[in-house]
């Protein structure tokens, strides 16, 4: 199971919190996802990963295989990416702990 806070801005690994406007960082996932910082999650393992540099890219949709084997999230964890976990809305749910 995985417990996410309030929701707040992306954060990628490389600079601020901030555009250069002074806005807040927006996901660029699907709508209606839980994103959450990957290492939040626990439980899931990466599989067929879009290849990249040093971490796995969203590009080949969802990666992460929770334990009842289904797929359910989608890790952004290369680099040159924000750092996030994107939860699918249709195969998760908040709960509070």
């Amino acid at each position: 199971m995985v417990v996410a806070q309030a929701p707040g801005p992306v954060m990628p690994r490389h600079g601020g919190h901030w555009n250069v406007d002074g806005k807040p960082l927006v996901s660029q996932g699907p709508r209606g996802n839980i994103v959450i910082n990957p290492d939040d999650a626990c439980g899931l393992e990466l599989r067929h990963a879009s290849p990249a540099c040093c971490g796995a890219t969203p590009d080949g949709g969802m990666n992460q295989l929770c334990a009842c084997g289904t797929l359910v999230a989608t890790l952004c964890s290369d680099c040159c990416l924000p750092y996030e976990l994107h939860l699918s809305a249709d195969h998760v749910r908040a709960v509070r702990p």
